[in-house]
């Protein structure tokens, strides 16, 4: 871990009283992120131990960003959804959906069906949408045969790592998107908006400051922009937030971008908010950035990786394997 990442997130050697039944440590290749929260005895139900613990929780989420529950065997859906009803707060509908998933119970969802041979770009859930989650939760019910990891990595240190020039465009600027929701380009605008009703596709864009535009019957093209770098509402540091690398088309394998004609058959692209080009490369910065920022650990069955999603950001290595993790929005 870099001086300087141990600097800005203030790190001190985990109290071992601290909610008593818990014990709390770190990987030792890499100390800051995520948290790792083991019981100390067996039969100690997760659940009650949040519901008991919730400011000590949060104290930890707020420095480390994230929290591994390691040892606490929530290793089926319905485990999961019995531990998310410590949580007071619901989860979330997953809607403005940019990756097809799927329901297994009441807002739990597979983590995506993305190609099990590709990667994931590191990015926040739903950063690009004016409503987003501020925490998410990963529940491993099945580990990969091989990789599958859930890369992370903590936003603070990840704006710190951009150029100033860098930041202070994306501070100044913003980030504009444009998405192109048709059939032959991802999912489908019922899919993305969970309705069958355009008044109410149209209703949530106004709503969400975005404007739309129906190309015939199964095409929509949305616009739209929103900030870059956030503060965070509970310890008030600056984050990178957004989408702009995730959605840009030199974040694609070469192989996909060669075989496009313009940005028009993309089914999203982003640039500055006052529409200039994100030059690509700034988005080779911004990958690199997020490399060195980031940390993967190998699934264990039963782990519940709890985060800061303004905090945080994720991805996913390609994997061999019944690979099963889950996730609830809040």
């Amino acid at each position: 871990m870099s001086n300087q990442l141990s600097k800005l997130l203030n790190i001190k050697p985990a109290d071992p009283a601290d909610g008593a039944r818990v014990e709390f440590s770190s990987f030792p290749e890499h100390g800051a992120f995520p948290l790792i929260a083991r019981p100390r005895s067996a039969g100690l139900l997760l659940r009650e131990w949040v519901r008991e613990n919730m400011d000590l929780l949060n104290e930890k989420l707020d420095r480390h960003g994230a929290v591994l529950f390691r040892g606490f065997h929530i290793n089926t859906a319905e485990k999961f959804e019995d531990f998310i009803g410590a949580f007071e707060i619901k989860p979330l509908e997953y809607k403005q959906r940019s990756s097809p998933r799927f329901e297994v119970a009441r807002n739990i969802y597979h983590s995506t069906t993305y190609p099990a041979d590709q990667s994931i770009n590191m990015h926040s859930e739903n950063s690009y949408t004016a409503k987003w989650p501020m925490k998410i939760i990963f529940c491993c019910v099945v580990p990969a045969d091989e990789q599958g990891e859930t890369p992370i990595s903590d936003n603070r240190s990840m704006l710190n790592l951009l150029s100033p020039s860098t930041r202070d465009q994306f501070l100044r600027k913003g980030v504009k998107y444009v998405r192109n929701i048709s059939n032959s380009a991802g999912l489908s605008w019922k899919e993305v908006f969970q309705t069958e009703d355009r008044a109410v596709v149209g209703a949530e864009c106004s709503t969400n400051g975005m404007n739309y535009e129906w190309r015939g019957d199964d095409s929509l093209l949305l616009s739209w922009t929103g900030k870059a770098i956030h503060t965070h509402p509970r310890t008030g540091e600056p984050v990178w937030f957004n989408h702009a690398f995730f959605f840009h088309r030199y974040a694609l394998p070469k192989e996909i971008r060669a075989g496009l004609a313009s940005d028009e058959e993309l089914p999203f692209q982003t640039y500055f908010g006052d529409g200039s080009e994100i030059p690509e490369e700034m988005i080779q910065e911004i990958r690199e950035a997020y490399r060195q920022a980031s940390f993967a650990f190998p699934w264990t069955r039963g782990d519940v990786l709890y985060m800061d999603n303004m905090l945080m950001a994720h991805g996913r290595r390609p994997y061999k394997g019944n690979r099963q993790i889950l996730v609830s929005l809040f």
